[in-house]
């Protein structure tokens, strides 16, 4: 890449996040997305945290005030109102100030707090952020932990596709044909009039998505009660893994502010965890998400397929496995990271999570990797995600087969990618982890 090519994407990187920001939290995309979302807020606060170490700070506190009594930080909050976006704060009906989703996202806000502390200026200056930002991670996490895993299985429970963050995985072709669908909503979307309806989610998945969110409402969004008896529950190899990697990334925090108490509970919840994680591979060696109500494993590999490496769960078995996997999709494809399978019937390079390359996904992958020794793989993953964005500019996702940018223009999160990642040379490790 040329130094020209280089400050381009860095001016238009900090260009975007600026647009976005809608002063303490960023949008992750105007036209599609006109509120805070909460995995993109936690990568969108490390893009800050290159340039405005105060406005990352805020990004994180921002998405807390969106959290509930139980812990819970919900997947949107909805500081202002917007009539462009399906389903608004009314289709959730979880009467919360300021109003809310009723389902939460991957955990990743530990992971960028971590983030944010490391790569502080001046750690004095931020501590009592830290401090106080902390028992909020903590009783998220808890949530996690106690409200979703009740039984104290270890494996963490996903009672709706948009909460895993991977909303049209393959994963919940067979979770959601078993959700027979109460309302018709199609008339209702505002996505597919944004954005070329080939790329997004058919009317079928909305209807079986809102009915989840009917059935949520009709047991008052209780924790336990949802957990237990919504007709999707699944644990979602993602989420597991982001979990696991942030309950350690809380740890290293716990132990930064001498919370010990919180340390040894984080550690007992990541030994669960890494102890349950087996009853995610599959015969073929490969992890994927397990449905909680019929015990069967996700039809194909996923691109959350190589986050057990991120967790720090794998064995060196499961390092091996993962490389050649990776190969073996590069081999039928010139950009990765696909987000299925190539070779799965179901794989789709256009539409919503069923083939196209995510870069923060991608970000995972690449750490992952590069923990366990193997930097030729991580080098080409961020190699492919540099080229994508230098050709065809801050995208919300990507064609794997050539590097066409797709869904939404102006995308933060791949904004902050660029600039907490791809631009930074040796930075491919995400945190101490």
């Amino acid at each position: 890449m040329t130094p020209e090519t280089h400050r381009r994407l860095d001016q238009e990187a900090r260009r975007i996040l600026a647009a976005n920001d809608r002063g303490g939290y960023t949008v992750p995309n105007e036209r599609v997305y006109p509120f805070q979302w909460n995995w993109d807020s936690a990568f969108v606060a490390m893009g800050f945290a290159m340039f405005d170490e105060d406005r990352a700070w805020r990004e994180l506190e921002t998405l807390f005030l969106g959290q509930w009594a139980d812990g819970m930080v919900p997947s949107i909050v909805f500081h202002t109102p917007a009539d462009h976006y399906y389903p608004g704060p009314t289709a959730w009906g979880t009467r919360h100030q300021p109003p809310t989703t009723g389902i939460s996202q991957p955990p990743v806000a530990a992971t960028s707090a971590r983030f944010l502390w490391e790569r502080a200026v001046d750690r004095s200056l931020v501590r009592d952020r830290l401090a106080a930002l902390f028992p909020k991670l903590m009783a998220w996490h808890r949530w996690w932990h106690e409200t979703r895993d009740p039984d104290g299985s270890g494996l963490v429970t996903v009672t709706h596709p948009w909460e895993s963050g991977r909303d049209n995985s393959p994963d919940w072709d067979a979770p959601l044909a078993a959700v027979a669908p109460t309302v018709s909503v199609g008339a209702l979307r505002k996505d597919n009039k944004a954005v070329d309806p080939s790329e997004r989610p058919t009317d079928d998945f909305y209807d079986r998505v809102m009915t989840l969110v009917e059935e949520a409402k009709a047991l008052g969004w209780d924790g336990i009660a949802v957990s237990r008896g919504l007709s999707m529950r699944v644990c979602d190899l993602g989420v597991q893994c982001i979990l696991s990697r942030a309950d350690r990334d809380l740890l290293a925090l716990a132990e930064e502010l001498g919370r010990s108490e919180d340390a040894a509970t984080l550690a007992r919840w990541i030994a669960r965890s890494d102890a349950a994680a087996a009853r995610l591979r599959a015969p073929d060696g490969t992890y994927r998400s397990l449905d909680l109500r019929t015990g069967e494993l996700a039809p194909c590999p996923t691109s959350a397929s190589f986050l057990p490496l991120y967790a720090r769960f794998a064995t060196p078995d499961d390092v091996e496995a993962m490389s050649s996997l990776a190969r073996s999709w590069w081999d039928r494809l010139p950009y990765g990271v696909a987000s299925c399978d190539p070779g799965f019937p179901g794989f789709d390079p256009l539409r919503y999570w069923r083939g196209p390359v995510w870069l923060v996904v991608n970000r995972m992958i690449a750490d992952g990797f590069a923990a366990h020794g193997l930097d030729d793989i991580a080098a080409r993953i961020a190699d492919d995600s540099a080229a994508m964005l230098a050709t065809n500019g801050f995208r919300e996702y990507f064609d794997p087969r050539t590097a066409m940018g797709l869904g939404g223009h102006g995308f933060s999160w791949s904004a902050a990618m660029w600039l907490s990642w791809l631009s930074q040379p040796g930075s491919t490790r995400l945190t101490g982890a």
